[in-house]
């Protein structure tokens, strides 16, 4: 292993090798010093902001460009911190749709879909929040490329029903439904189908029903073959909310137990 003097000279090394990560046992052992001394020069170029606090013993490499802000843009090192905590992922939710172009209300958060329950990374200038999934296959990915290599991100159509499916992750109904407004011109109906039925039957009634609303039912067409297949109930356009006596969608079998309106 090449030996440093300098802990700079280290991460200036691993950024010309493409890596924005490091571990402090590893860089401890490159320049051959001890747990105390490699604390203290982390410490001085954290005051720098060349450097950010990610996870214990785990830090982020911060290009000059980036220092004012303190952190990286997440997706530039997220495919290396899960692979280092060797957990299968997706970025997904409000971070996916606004991949897709869906910015109406650019996200607060960065949403990451993945196999196992992990802690959130929240510092003063990174919001990263985690949210376990049994089956990650259920839901399409795509490759989106990143000044630091790829990542794996949900696509239009996965990203629709995830919005369903994590509807409190999402934000209100009416917050959703204006994210598909812009999302729904990036879905091909034929894959958003497909994509339907790995998932329970009642997040495309949900999914159908409110691109019907929105006016794209060519979108919505295979979906209602899809639901048309299927032994249907009705139920709630809003299932954390009362639906007895509510009007009835008879086309999605929905009970519309909230109107709906984007936030346009």
């Amino acid at each position: 292993m090449k030996s440093y003097s300098r802990l700079i000279d280290y991460i200036y090394d691993l950024r010309k090798q493409g890596k924005y990560l490091f571990l402090k046992e590893e860089a401890a052992r490159a320049l051959n010093i001890s747990e105390n001394a490699i604390l203290k020069s982390i410490s001085r170029l954290l005051k720098k902001k060349k450097i950010g606090y990610l996870k214990k013993g785990l830090y982020q490499i911060i290009p000059e460009e980036y220092a004012h802000m303190g952190s990286l843009p997440p997706e530039w090192f997220m495919a290396d911190l899960m692979a280092h905590l060797q957990v299968p992922y997706y970025i997904g939710l409000l971070t996916a749709a606004s991949f897709h172009g869906a910015s109406h209300q650019a996200p607060q958060v960065f949403q990451v879909i993945c196999k196992r329950i992990i802690p959130d990374i929240l510092t003063e200038s990174l919001n990263i929040r985690f949210y376990y999934s049994k089956d990650l296959s259920v839901i399409p990915t795509q490759d989106l490329k990143t000044p630091a290599g790829y990542v794996k991100v949900s696509t239009p159509e996965g990203t629709a029903l995830d919005l369903l499916r994590y509807l409190h992750q999402s934000g209100h109904l009416n917050h959703v439904t204006t994210i598909l407004t812009e999302l729904a011109d990036s879905m091909d109906p034929q894959k958003l189908a497909q994509a339907s039925e790995r998932l329970s039957i009642r997040y495309a009634q949900r999914l159908g029903y409110i691109l019907d609303y929105l006016g794209y039912d060519a979108v919505a067409e295979p979906l209602h073959n899809l639901v048309m297949e299927k032994m249907m109930r009705y139920i709630p356009l809003r299932p954390d909310s009362p639906a007895q006596g509510t009007e009835k969608n008879t086309k999605w079998h929905i009970l519309i137990n909230e109107e709906i309106e984007p936030d346009l």
